[in-house]
């Protein structure tokens, strides 16, 4: 009896998920694992209304905001081949990126060597927390006296920018490796080299890419302000002249150009994270 049931239900079901012509139709519980994007867009939508509707009634000045739809006619045509954006998005794009890898390297290594010693890290925290809690506009001086005005003082000042970010989160991730791992490992009889690579990497990686994430937004917020310096091209000189000439559509394009790159490049890194710890998946929430 009970089986009876069970087909009939699951009859009904079918049913219910197909289309006229008998085609599979998605079901609610599939479109349930994109909720998020779902939202997002949802979320998206509603801003670019809110947008829309503070510039129609007069909310927002429009020579102060321009209207989405003016910002996106902008922005498309700025990045057409011919466009004025295009050739702007490259030069940001190689300093950032450029910065971005250096600090990856550096705050990696750095994160790891003093995360893996308690002594040295006792040692250098002072130093470390002055540092890190300077203005990066403050030190714009003094990168300029080590680099000079050229592409290196624009790519140190974004280097140190995302530096702290991943130097931070990967001494926390090494230092908060659990010590039964480790103990275990020893007891088995692995040498230091092999628990480090084989215990201590593994279990600290998920915990370095959040500030692997959030170095990229850095890199890309201190490129604006590096560029400033003396750039003669680049997307945060194309949006300050923009503003100079008044040309208010033009410079909020370029503005929604530099967040869809920060945007792309989380995604990247999103993806490569998910592909780094998918050895996680049905261990933890993840």
């Amino acid at each position: 009896m009970a089986n009876d049931i069970s087909l009939q239900t699951a009859t009904v079901k079918a049913m219910l998920f197909r289309d006229a012509g008998g085609k599979s139709i998605p079901s609610i519980q599939s479109l349930l694992k994109y909720d998020k994007y779902i939202y997002g867009l949802l979320g998206l939508a509603f801003f670019v209304f809110l947008w829309w509707f503070a510039n129609s009634t007069g909310v927002l000045n429009p020579k102060f905001l321009s209207p989405p739809q003016t910002v996106l006619m902008t922005l498309i045509a700025g990045v057409l081949p011919d466009g004025d954006i295009w050739p702007e998005i490259w030069p940001s794009l190689g300093r950032g990126l450029e910065g971005f890898a250096i600090a990856l390297a550096l705050g990696i290594l750095g994160g790891i060597f003093v995360g893996s010693f308690t002594l040295l890290e006792k040692f250098l925290a002072p130093i470390l927390l002055f540092f890190r809690n300077l203005s990066i506009l403050a030190l714009f001086p003094v990168f300029l006296l080590f680099f000079g005005i050229g592409e290196e003082s624009k790519i140190a000042i974004v280097a140190w920018a995302s530096f702290w970010p991943i130097f931070i989160s990967t001494t926390s991730a090494v230092k908060g490796v659990e010590r039964i791992l480790i103990n275990a490992a020893r007891t088995l009889g692995a040498e230091r080299l092999y628990i480090f690579a084989h215990v201590v990497l593994p279990a600290a990686v998920p915990n370095i890419f959040p500030g692997i994430r959030l170095a990229a937004s850095y890199a890309f917020t201190a490129l604006v302000a590096a560029e400033y310096l003396g750039a003669t091209e680049g997307l945060g000189i194309y949006i300050r002249a923009s503003q100079e000439r008044f040309e208010i559509p033009s410079m909020y394009a370029g503005i929604l150009v530099l967040g869809l790159i920060g945007v792309a490049i989380n995604l990247v890194l999103t993806g490569v994270e998910q592909r780094v710890t998918r050895w996680q998946l049905g261990i933890t929430s993840r």
